[in-house]
Formats: structure tokens, sequence, C-alpha cells
């Protein structure tokens, strides 16, 4: 399984089969809906992690907090992958798909 992260590039495919096979070994609650709550609480955590970021004096404890954010993004970036899972979705082709329309969309200009 962990040969699986070794590769230099890992598609979003390659994260859905690891996500597959660690779910399977680890026996992780697959109850979509708690899931849910898991991505929601990780959520939560980055946005803990976004503030102390913003509030940093100095360049190392800079460096902390943006990892610390990393890590909290990565923990959203493998519920997002399990939901899929979940559901049966090719995340790649459907991200892929929607944001080939998106560029074309127009977008309200307060989200811009």
């Amino acid at each position: 399984m962990k040969d699986q992260l070794l590769k230099e590039h890992l598609s979003l495919q390659d994260l859905q089969a690891f996500h597959k096979e660690l779910d399977r070994e680890k026996k992780f609650d697959q109850d979509i809906f708690r899931n849910i709550a898991y991505l929601s609480a990780e959520i939560g955590e980055l946005v803990s992690a976004i503030r102390k970021l913003r509030k940093t004096e100095d360049a190392s404890e800079e460096l902390g907090a943006r990892n610390h954010v990393g890590e909290e993004l990565a923990d959203c970036l493998a519920y997002v992958v399990k939901l899929a899972n979940y559901v049966e979705v090719d995340l790649q082709e459907t991200y892929v798909n929607k944001m080939r329309r998106n560029v074309n969309r127009e977008w309200h200009s307060a989200i811009r």
C-alpha cells in the first residue's frame, strides 16, 4: 500500500486507489454521513490553522504554521477522496469536466 505513494506524481485516481486500500486495511468507518461530519471537523481544524498562520510574526513561526495548514488541507483532501470512493465517482474525470465548464462560466462579481 505504501508503495502507491512512492510515485513522483500522483493522480487523483492514484489517491482514490490508495484510500480504497487504506480503508480496507485499517477497517476505517465507511459510513458516508459520518465521513462528511469528519470532513467538517477537519475544515474547522483548517480554519484554526489558517488563523494561526495569519498571526505569525517571524519566519520560523510562519514555516511551522504553513506546514500545519498543509497537513490540515491534506486531511480535507483525504476525506474528499474517500467520499468520492464511497459514491463511486472518478474524482479526476469529474473534476476535469467540471473545470472545463467553469472556464466559460460567468461568475457573480461578489465571488471574484
